[in-house]
């Protein structure tokens, strides 16, 4: 009788532990995100529901100023010519993720979101990890072993405008939806580098766009965004215009 308990009890432990892994992993496909996210301050928020007041509400790409603190991240740098060697695997490795961690204390790191990419320069992008808040110095995290692929960086503060959308997380999209972000800002008063023809010059911008979900994610679910990052002269200037629509 005891065995049969114990085999009837292991039977379901493992039922059990199966059907919570395919009900995380439903959930993922819907989007939830249950990793941990680098904690922000909401200071504005520009919607398409602003304040009929303002008469110049005319809002065609929402988004959000956000302030975030210091942060540590795992970065590697990669040619963008090139879709098959991006660097996920690589940041992965470090954290543990599928094998043994890939850094010098062997220590398995949680996964967080979002994965931020964003270009170097015209053939190089970056993609990096943001470190639990755990890590919060430097000398709390591991070197990777692979240090010719995976480097450790220290994100500094900073305020910038966040747009949230849905869709594909590729290059070409995360572009259209930082072009609409940065017409928007600059029809709300922002200062933004332009080109000769009067077209936004995105090289000339601090930009990333960031996904918060895995691959298999169903498109219409995704929470991606795209990050400009802002001077705290042109934050000041845009919420003392619109203070209105301030979370402060």
């Amino acid at each position: 009788m005891r065995a049969l308990f114990l085999s009837t009890h292991s039977s379901h432990s493992r039922l059990s532990s199966s059907t919570s892994a395919n009900i995380s992993t439903m959930g993922m496909v819907l989007g939830k995100i249950s990793v941990e996210e680098p904690a922000f301050k909401v200071l504005f928020n520009r919607s398409t529901t602003a304040p009929a007041s303002n008469a110049t509400n005319t809002v065609t790409t929402p988004y959000e100023i956000r302030r975030y603190g210091k942060r540590y991240a795992i970065e590697s740098t990669y040619d963008s010519t090139n879709a098959d060697r991006s660097p996920f695997m690589a940041l992965a490795g470090y954290i543990g993720v599928t094998k043994a961690p890939e850094n010098e204390a062997n220590e398995p790191i949680a996964m967080t979101a979002p994965v931020a990419i964003d270009r170097k320069e015209r053939d190089k992008k970056r993609m990096k990890f943001i470190l639990p808040s755990k890590y919060d110095d430097l000398s709390k995290i591991p070197q990777p072993k692979n240090a010719d692929k995976v480097s450790i960086r220290e994100v500094a503060p900073a305020v910038g405008a966040v747009h949230q959308f849905s869709g594909a997380f590729d290059e070409s999209h995360c572009e259209v939806k930082a072009r609409a972000l940065v017409a928007q800002l600059i029809g709300d008063g922002i200062s933004l580098p332009k080109g000769e023809d009067g077209e936004v010059e995105l090289e000339k911008i601090e930009y990333e766009w960031w996904g918060y979900n895995p691959p298999f994610t169903l498109p219409m679910f995704r929470r991606n965004e795209v990050w400009i990052e802002l001077t705290e002269d042109q934050v000041s200037e845009l919420i003392g215009a619109r203070g209105d629509e301030s979370t402060e």
